[in-house]
């Protein structure tokens, strides 16, 4: 499987890095990538892992941070039709807006803002911990063929008694294709998985 990864640099989530390091996977960093040059190394990937800040409309790029979108919905056609790894803060409506396939994220914890904007009391070092075994538990469950047990995996690594991981634990999500036969009556292409 060809796997293109785009991960916009930004220190703030250099924590991530780990999930693709030393994969041999195909990199985009640029804050600022072309938007054809984009969907062309789409098109011609399997997998697309895209990582960083991002929103309910797609992953934040440009800069400064924020502005615009590296990811959004001029690009959900192409990724329609890939398996997707969608790991930013609420990618999960993204993704179900879109109706993308694979493993992805709701809100998720990873500076102490956001856990005081979620209600959560966690310290630096919670946080840094959480981090770290979040791009752990994602690369143990990375070489899981088309993320088909990918949610399984992530969440059998990523676990503890830290109120930062119990609420990103929570917001771990996984869409697999549901296979149409003449009997089946459901026109949904993807199904949510449950949350073990």
């Amino acid at each position: 499987m060809k796997t293109l990864v785009i991960h916009p640099k930004d220190e703030t989530t250099d924590f991530l890095i780990p999930i693709y390091r030393d994969k041999g996977y195909t990199v985009i960093t640029d804050r600022e990538a072309d938007r054809d040059y984009l969907r062309e190394s789409i098109k011609h990937h399997d997998r697309i892992i895209m990582l960083g800040h991002g929103s309910t409309d797609g992953l934040f790029g440009g800069n400064p941070l924020g502005t615009c979108y590296t990811i959004d919905s001029s690009l959900a056609p192409i990724l329609r039709t890939k398996d997707t790894v969608c790991i930013w803060c609420n990618a999960n409506v993204f993704v179900e807006k879109h109706k993308l396939t694979g493993f992805h994220t709701g809100m998720m914890i990873s500076e102490v803002g956001e856990a005081e904007y979620c209600g959560v009391t966690a310290t630096q070092e919670e946080i840094d911990y959480s981090n770290k075994l979040f791009s752990r538990s994602v690369r143990e469950a990375i070489h899981c063929v088309n993320s088909t047990n990918m949610q399984y995996v992530a969440k059998s690594c990523y676990k503890g008694n830290s109120d930062v991981i119990k609420y990103n634990r929570a917001r771990i999500f996984q869409t697999i294709k549901t296979v149409l036969t003449s009997e089946s009556k459901s026109k949904v292409p993807y199904k949510l998985v449950e949350k073990l």
